[in-house]
């Protein structure tokens, strides 16, 4: 006797339809995934760009010079004015497969069991692309241990012509003045495309803290505020909680702070949070836990301005989910899910790093 559900149509019906009805929840947990673009997202700095060869994010590098004290029919000065330029970023792709095969339809058959097995696989497909995105923008990539040595973006596994969003430490580097383009601008030779970067010489809970008091000041110069969160690594997370003393009150209790940054070791430093990733690479030794190429040594707290940087990505390419397809030399179905997109910034000045910090301050 036939049994409806090994019919193949229906299984290819059912298997597209309720990948793309995850869709939106799939997307949401995989940006999430990420505690800088889910903070980008929260804060209104994730876009979505329709096409274009490159990402451009326009940027301001000089104020305007015509602003003046006038009084009554006091000559005014309209000197065109300049200062307005743009960076540009190259689209990065990213790309997860859900596979089924025929064997693996026929011994879940029946609606619901499908549906299962399906859940099951988008589940991984989802922590897959939450690992590579987190990977790429908060790991990046070196070619080996030095010191402060460039941070690149990943490139592709099986296509290593591919590269990914450019990484946390290119765009906040540890050598603000480096001979090296970020979105085709090149700090060496624009002063004003330049983060701002401190070495650490802290053998004590105080000068550690005046320390990071020091850089976020350094960011808050100028106009568009301070930073407002700040990713570090553990041990520079547990040095600041350690210093804290029973009468200060650090902890960030807002519910959705709490649900964008994955937990509660979000901790209040001013007008920022302090939040810590596993994968945060030691930008002084280049120790880049990733790919285990050297061994983190000091610690590192980027202090990142929010209205300085976006999330773009491409309007239809926001983590879809393409049809089922079946290749030809396998009896089983394929579907991608599908990101392209890039980490931009606008203003490097008001950005900036604490590098070099000792793994051993305990008083």
């Amino acid at each position: 006797m036939a049994v409806p559900s090994s019919l193949t149509d229906n299984f290819d019906a059912l298997l597209t339809t309720t990948l793309r009805a995850y869709q939106p929840k799939l997307r949401d947990q995989i940006s999430r995934g990420n505690k800088l673009s889910a903070w980008l997202e929260e804060k209104g700095q994730w876009r979505k760009q329709d096409g274009g060869e490159r990402v451009q994010v326009n940027l301001m590098y000089g104020l305007n010079s015509t602003a003046d004290i006038y009084s009554g029919y006091g000559q005014l000065d309209t000197t065109p004015q300049d200062g307005i330029t743009a960076a540009f970023f190259d689209w990065a792709q990213l790309s997860v497969s859900i596979a089924i095969s025929r064997k693996e339809e026929r011994q879940n058959s029946g609606k619901s069991k499908i549906i299962s097995l399906l859940e099951s696989k988008i589940t991984q497909a989802e922590q897959s692309a939450k690992e590579l995105l987190n990977n790429c923008i908060v790991g990046g990539r070196i070619t080996a241990s030095a010191s402060l040595g460039r941070f690149l973006p990943r490139i592709g596994r099986m296509d290593s012509g591919a590269v990914g969003p450019q990484p946390l430490a290119a765009l906040i580097d540890a050598n603000p003045s480096r001979s090296a383009a970020i979105g085709n601008i090149n700090p060496n030779t624009y002063s004003f495309w330049r983060n701002q970067a401190t070495s650490s010489t802290a053998a004590t809970f105080s000068a550690y803290k005046a320390e990071m008091n020091n850089v976020y000041n350094n960011c808050t110069k100028g106009v568009m505020g301070n930073p407002d969160l700040m990713l570090g690594d553990q041990t520079a997370w547990e040095t600041y909680w350690n210093l804290m003393t029973a009468q200060e009150r650090y902890v960030v209790d807002d519910k959705r702070t709490l649900d964008i940054l994955g937990g509660s070791d979000a901790l209040k430093f001013r007008g920022a949070v302090f939040t810590w990733d596993e994968i945060v690479p030691d930008v002084e030794t280049n120790a880049e836990l990733v790919d285990a190429i050297g061994t983190p040594t000091t610690s590192n707290i980027h202090f990142i301005n929010s209205q300085t940087m976006e999330f773009i990505c491409d309007a239809q390419t926001d983590f879809i989910t393409t049809p089922f397809v079946r290749p030809e030399n396998q009896d089983a179905k394929v579907a991608q899910i599908l990101w392209m997109g890039a980490l931009g910034i606008n203003n490097r000045r008001k950005n900036g790093v604490l590098y070099g910090i000792s793994r051993s301050i305990t008083s």
